[in-house]
């Protein structure tokens, strides 16, 4: 009777600790459900999937007319987190009314909320409850499923996360259980992942380099338990054929209904171009990619040896799970070699996985959502294992009081990201730009700027963008990639030649017949007729955050990296009317009825912009003995200065966002406000 109670008690507490742990989820992520719309730009883009699918009695169109016009585009065909969001609004309307936008900005709320349910349970597998709720608490309070789960933020990191810990659950079940009935729920289940997100076949294939690890793995331990080098291998091989078959059926047989998916309706690609992706990404093999990925900051190089390197993980992942991954992980296999205590193919795999997407986050940031899943699982583990073996003496209490520490400071740190993500959202000068273009704009207009806002326009106002950030590739996108239209926007905006801007921009009126034909070969009855429509209109917008971006604007169109250095004031000398910006490095001096501006106190910088009551005022030193060639352009309010290097200030970008269009005869400013412009490109003139 009495272990009956102390069972329930134990389950009481557990079950209380993950309704604090859901709740925790819930609470660090609602701080942006007030935003007017969906965040940040490519969250946009599985809204408006979800709202077209929705709106066309739950099937998806063929095809995009509103990504990369002319002609559009094959509609993507992974459609899994669309109709979670939709079915998450079904649900949600048999009780209440509630917009599908509000269910949007709710759905990766609620999907981490369910994340802890499987996150708890292969945790538990792993190693016991402890273990258990260590990983949903690691797995759902990481930062860097944060900053892309907030309410708005309809992404699909969350059901990345939701999907990986149900996948490798499903996996493991169809692995130990050896029945059909797990062994098909795994597949299901991997089907959907697939579905939800073309990079969810990275379990199967972990699971598949697991097969060779474990061989290898058990000869190793084997050597180091028997103390020799000879050994039996035919136990080793037949556990390795135990557990091969079960994946091995799980691999094909999800091969072979993605196939025929895809020969149905485009499902998805396979298995081996993701192990493309993959060798590519992590630099095993070279192959010429998207243009944008040079200029992705998130697919650089970490050097963990280095301190910057070591907290840029540390950061997005939480110290504690990085410090029990990294450091305690290895710490506590080698405890259980040297103790001959066999490991189990779980603890391998557990094992295996965190190394490879800890091999892949140093390869770049961007795959941090996989290696936090991983380390999650990896720190429950560690921390369900020390439950087993510590004792309760002081060194197991110091032990559990430092790790009790970290998760403090770690949901402490959890709650700060989640109650300062803001900045996310649309800001009200863009929205009310793109208020005007759903005003104004003809159906059959074409909104044309820089690639990264292409999903919040298209989605907005569901008007077609030149380009957005779907990544169309070549044979996806005819006849202009996503390469292209990349070099074809830098070139327009960077450029000084107006007439050479108007001719890049003639060629995304319209297509040839030939260029029409091409696309209706490649994709056959899905091209509508109305996709080579020429467009009525162009809108070209140059908007502030171009100008930091225009380094890669000038490189990708110009072959030529150029800045806009911009300085914050940093002091103002009142008595003698100097302004320094950037601690100094550049000045503004009073000389006379002018302002010069002075480079490091020596040099005088060529020309200069500057506003005095409204009025803007010009002035050029050229003829100074010290003059150094750009630009200085100095904000009305002199909070902010911006140096243009040479051939800059001429350029389409400086001339339309700048100086608002002045002299340019192909391009018509029609909208603006403190953040962007909006041209009318003067279609007679073509």
């Amino acid at each position: 009777m009495k272990i009956e109670i102390n069972r329930i008690i134990s389950s009481a507490i557990v079950i209380s600790l993950l309704i604090i742990i859901i709740y925790l989820a819930f609470f660090t992520r609602m701080s942006t459900y007030g935003s007017k719309t969906i965040l940040d730009y490519d969250p946009w883009w599985f809204y408006r999937h979800a709202v077209e699918i929705l709106e066309n009695n739950l099937i998806p169109p063929a095809w995009d007319l509103l990504s990369f016009y002319p002609p559009g585009r094959p509609n993507s065909a992974l459609h899994g987190w669309s109709y979670i969001m939709i079915g998450y609004y079904k649900i949600a309307s048999l009780f209440t009314n509630i917009s599908f936008m509000d269910i949007a900005k709710l759905a990766p709320v609620i999907t981490v909320m369910l994340s802890v349910i499987p996150a708890f349970f292969l945790g538990r597998l792993l190693s016991n409850k402890w273990g258990g709720l260590a990983t949903a608490l690691f797995a759902t309070l990481t930062p860097t499923l944060i900053g892309v789960s907030m309410a708005g933020y309809c992404d699909t990191d969350a059901p990345v996360v939701l999907l990986s810990l149900i996948t490798t659950y499903a996996m493991v079940l169809g692995i130990k259980k050896r029945t059909m009935p797990f062994i098909i729920l795994a597949i299901i289940i991997q089907i959907l992942f697939i579905y939800t997100w073309f990079f969810g076949w990275y379990v199967i294939l972990f699971f598949t380099l697991f097969i060779p690890a474990l061989f290898v793995f058990r000869i190793i331990e084997s050597m180091m338990h028997e103390r020799k080098i000879a050994i039996d291998i035919n136990p080793i091989w037949k556990e390795v054929k135990t557990i091969a078959i079960p994946i091995i059926i799980i691999l094909v047989s999800t091969n072979i209904i993605a196939y025929i998916l895809a020969a149905m309706s485009g499902f998805t690609i396979g298995f081996s171009t993701i192990i493309d992706f993959i060798l590519i990404n992590l630099g095993f093999i070279t192959r010429t990619g998207s243009l944008v990925n040079i200029s992705v900051a998130e697919l650089q190089t970490v050097n963990i040896l280095t301190r910057d390197g070591f907290f840029s993980i540390a950061d997005r992942i939480g110290m504690a799970p990085t410090i029990l991954t990294l450091f305690v992980l290895p710490l506590l296999v080698l405890f259980k070699l040297v103790k001959k205590e066999k490991i189990n193919f779980i603890e391998i795999y557990l094992f295996l996985w965190a190394l490879l997407t800890f091999y892949m986050i140093l390869n770049g940031v961007r795959f941090s959502i996989q290696f936090s899943t991983a380390a999650a699982v990896a720190a429950g583990y560690v921390i369900g294992n020390l439950v087993k073996y510590l004792k309760k003496d002081v060194i197991g209490i110091t032990v559990f009081g430092f790790i009790l520490f970290m998760s403090i400071v770690f949901v402490s740190n959890s709650i700060q990201i989640g109650y300062s993500g803001v900045g996310m959202e649309v800001s009200n000068n863009w929205i009310n730009a793109l208020d005007w273009l759903k005003q104004n704009a003809d159906k059959d207009s074409l909104i044309v700027t820089w690639w990264d806002p292409g999903h919040i326009i298209a989605g907005y106002t569901g008007l077609k963008v030149h380009a957005d950030g779907a990544h169309c590739p070549v044979g996806q996108c005819i006849p202009y990639n996503h390469d292209i239209r990349i070099q074809d926007m830098g070139r327009i905006f960077s450029t000084n030649d107006e007439n050479e801007a108007l001719n890049i921009l003639k060629k995304y009126k319209s297509l040839t017949p030939e260029q029409c034909q091409a696309a209706r070969d490649r994709f056959g009855s899905i091209v509508p007729d109305y996709a080579c429509k020429p467009v009525t209109d162009m809108y070209v917008i140059a908007s502030s955050d171009l100008i930091g971006k225009y380094h890669w604007m000038s490189y990708f169109g110009l072959g030529e990296a150029k800045d806009f250095f911009q300085m914050d004031l940093t002091n103002f000398d009142q008595q003698q009317v100097i302004f320094n910006y950037a601690g100094g490095a550049v000045s503004l001096v009073a000389k006379g009825d002018q302002l010069v501006p002075v480079y490091q106190g020596r040099y005088i910088i060529k020309e200069v912009v500057y506003f005095i009551n409204g009025q803007q005022k010009y002035g050029n030193f050229a003829n100074a003995t010290n003059a150094i060639d750009g630009l200085l352009w100095v904000d009305p309010s002199f909070r902010l200065a911006i140096f243009m290097q040479p051939g800059i200030k001429d350029s389409i970008f400086t001339r339309m966002f700048f100086w608002n269009g002045e002299g340019l005869k192909h391009f018509e400013l029609v909208y603006q406000n403190p953040e962007l412009r909006i041209f009318k490109v003067v279609m007679s003139n073509f």
